[in-house]
């Protein structure tokens, strides 16, 4: 059986306005306003919490408030949803479910993924979820991708693919000994993607269709 396992954001949806109005709502509440594009941007991807307390320097006290701005936002004013999935994401998850590849998540969302991948009408096509939780402890993509192995009790790691947009989405696949396949068409530029030594990287959906129906 092969496995594929998908991040979220920037690889089957396409999420900037409500991310980047999230951060932005967050940052003005506290205290640090009219931030621009430019600069929000780029934090699509890593966890709030690494965003916040690492990127920014925010105190422990500073990033929980930081990230409650922000969930406040996201989920509580429907950022969640101000969002689009990629043309032709849809059909390629059919049609790997159609072959009998099993589909998995992996994201750094931390809250209601299964309803927005309701909300785009691909939720039935995932065997699995792995979220960000730091009450499961479950706070990089390693240990994602590690839950997945032992919920699925997969030994042949050759049967796993990750994809992802970001370098913490290849990196973890590498350092847990599986394949990965980087998406040029979400957040990651190409020299960040390229560093993590990917099987392949792909341009747009129409490719990473190509490219995943050569596994197994």
């Amino acid at each position: 059986m092969q496995h594929f396992i998908f991040d979220l954001d920037g690889t089957i949806t396409h999420p900037q306005p409500g991310i980047v109005g999230g951060y932005r709502y967050a940052f003005e509440k506290m205290g640090f306003p009219d931030k621009p594009d430019s600069e929000l941007v780029p934090l699509i991807g890593p966890p709030l919490r690494h965003v916040f307390a690492h990127m920014y320097g925010f105190s422990e006290s500073d990033t929980l408030a930081a990230v409650q701005h922000y969930r406040d936002y996201y989920y509580g004013q429907g950022g969640m949803y101000d969002a689009i999935i990629f043309e032709g994401m849809k059909e390629l998850l059919h049609s790997l479910k159609d072959r009998e590849k099993t589909l998995h998540i992996a994201t750094n969302k931390g809250l209601h993924v299964d309803k927005i991948l309701d909300h785009f009408g691909v939720l039935s096509y995932f065997t699995s979820i792995e979220h960000y939780s730091e009450e499961k402890g479950v706070t990089n993509k390693e240990i994602m991708i590690q839950n997945i192995l032992d919920r699925e009790n997969i030994d042949d790691l050759q049967r796993v693919v990750m994809i992802g947009d970001r370098e913490h989405d290849l990196d973890a696949a590498r350092k847990k000994g599986i394949a990965a396949v980087g998406v040029l068409y979400g957040f990651g530029d190409r020299e960040e993607l390229e560093n993590c030594a990917p099987a392949h990287l792909v341009q747009d959906v129409a490719e990473l269709a190509r490219v995943l129906h050569q596994f197994g």
